[in-house]
């Protein structure tokens, strides 16, 4: 069997389980779309409050996801174990998707809650562009590179640059805590609810890319 052969039939022996892992990221995401769907409105925001809500869960999805993506490299520097550097590459690429759409939902949220598709005035949406800005260049760069132990320093110091720029913000109109200091039973379950669906779809994203190989050049 030549080498060729050999990756053919790898190939076809991981498409049932993409496959099974899209389907469960269907499921997933037609269950945060009933959750979303069912939640009562708000007296100030309306239905709006639901994009807000989906919002909030997006960043701490996303932030979880480059904390990943950051561990894994810290393990692979300290053990060089192939399977930690495969999984915290697909974490990055899975880290940037997650905050890709939490990119879209804040300018969905903040047009519906102030008005402005782009409220550049507010600090946390700038901080929030440019981690998009960050986790995209750290993406290409690694993938120019195509080094493991680079790969694995970039991810270490990309989760630290993120939680800084997202954590040490100040805010202007954007509320610090607003389903922590809301009354709603239903608000404060439902966040929960959501980010634990959202995490769950972030470990089958990065299941994927590890199921297709680890830093591009060295599959």
């Amino acid at each position: 069997m030549t080498h060729t052969d050999g990756a053919h039939d790898g190939a076809m022996r991981r498409h049932p389980a993409q496959r099974r892992i899209g389907y469960a990221l269907l499921a997933l995401a037609a269950g945060a779309a009933l959750l979303l769907f069912f939640l009562p409105a708000e007296k100030t925001l309306g239905g709006a409050i639901k994009i807000v809500l989906l919002h909030g869960a997006l960043v701490q999805a996303g932030l979880f996801s480059f904390a990943a993506a950051g561990l894994l490299g810290a393990l692979y520097l300290l053990t060089r174990r192939e399977g930690a550097i495969a999984w915290c590459a697909a974490a990055q690429k899975a880290a940037l998707a997650v905050w890709a759409v939490y990119v879209v939902s804040s300018m969905a949220a903040t047009y519906l809650a102030w008005g402005q598709l782009i409220a550049w005035d507010e600090p946390r949406v700038r901080a929030s562009a440019y981690v998009l800005l960050l986790a995209a260049t750290c993406l290409l760069i690694v993938w120019w590179v195509r080094d493991r132990v680079f790969t694995a320093l970039v991810n270490v110091a990309a989760a630290a640059a993120v939680y800084a720029l997202v954590k040490g913000v100040s805010v202007v109109r954007h509320p610090l805590d607003p389903i922590g200091a809301s009354t709603s039973v239903a608000y404060r379950l439902a966040s929960p609810a959501l980010l634990l669906i959202l995490l769950v779809m972030a470990a089958l994203l990065a299941w994927t890319w590890r199921l297709r190989g680890g830093i591009r050049g060295e599959e």
